[in-house]
């Protein structure tokens, strides 16, 4: 998994422009980011079993979240890597999370990710922070979700990370044609989405999917955008229901890209497809290779 640092990592974007002009950008910077938080949460398994280590990360998060101590990129940039974890697995339930912030918390507001870790190392197997005494006093913010449940439903997203290639991958390395075509799977996928019905996605692009999601605010914008409303994300679904979903989704896919689900969709097709008039292509993607660590959100 390589030694370097964010300075190595290409920085580029994939643009998403829509038929009626208004453009999201997804940033490969992001994405890396996201990816190198699963390497080591896998590292770590005792963040997704049950036990005296998880739940303490979930109290301590909880604890932050009340005295709003993850608002901004300062504090952000000094959060333990466990805690954005299960920050992370809070937001992969958008409308749960929206709502948690909104009615839980002093000023109202969404809790908005600013910062970007970005540093690629060897990740030892042991807990980079020592766990001080028990969180004897209850926090005041509470999810609506039950965050234990939600960080062990991971376990099965997080085997099938490890078999794909960006497990092990030279993120350094990653083509930026390729994350752009990712991102437009992505996009196809979400016009694919109707209310009241179940849209199971690829892996590929449930990876570009979760990495949205860690970006509230603009995933709420370019959700209504694209979908028409906020698509929500729910793990929980039984698998008879799941497999059942992914198939009904293939079909749909197959129905309107003529391609079979999983498969790249050439641009020119995209541009005859019965999607023409509402959909949103990827252009001209921006490379700017930086030797700055910073990033700001993924917004558009």
């Amino acid at each position: 998994m390589g030694s370097s640092h964010s300075f190595a990592i290409p920085h580029f974007y994939a643009n998403i422009r829509t038929s009626d002009g208004k453009t999201f950008t997804l940033s490969h910077r992001n994405f890396v980011d996201h990816i190198i938080l699963l390497r080591r949460v896998i590292a770590h398994p005792e963040m997704t079993q049950q036990g005296e280590t998880l739940n303490y990360f979930i109290e301590d998060y909880c604890r932050r979240m009340a005295h709003q101590a993850i608002t901004t990129r300062y504090k952000q940039s000094r959060l333990p890597w466990e805690i954005d974890w299960i920050w992370h697995v809070h937001r992969l339930h958008p409308i749960a999370y929206n709502n948690d912030c909104i009615k839980q918390l002093p000023n109202g507001k969404l809790v908005d990710k600013r910062y970007q870790r970005l540093k690629i190392k060897q990740h030892r197997k042991h807990r980079s922070v020592a766990l001080s005494k028990s969180i004897k006093k209850p926090s005041t913010f509470v999810p609506s979700i039950d965050l234990v449940n939600a960080v062990l439903r991971q376990r099965d997203f997080l085997e099938k990370f490890k078999q794909h290639y960006l497990f092990s991958m030279n993120l350094r390395q990653m083509n930026q044609n390729s994350f752009a075509q990712m991102v437009q799977n992505y996009v196809l996928f979400l016009k694919l989405a109707k209310k009241d019905e179940i849209i199971v996605p690829t892996f590929d692009i449930d990876l570009i999917w979760h990495t949205h999601m860690r970006f509230p605010s603009f995933y709420q914008k370019a959700s209504i955008v694209l979908c028409g409303f906020l698509l929500d994300h729910d793990d929980s679904l039984e698998n008879d229901t799941l497999v059942d979903a992914y198939q009904k989704t293939a079909e749909q896919w197959k129905m309107a890209y003529k391609v079979d689900y999983g498969k790249n969709i050439d641009n020119d097709n995209l541009r005859t497809s019965q999607y023409v008039s509402s959909c949103a292509m990827i252009v001209a993607p921006i490379v700017i290779y930086s030797s700055d660590g910073g990033g700001g959100g993924c917004g558009g």
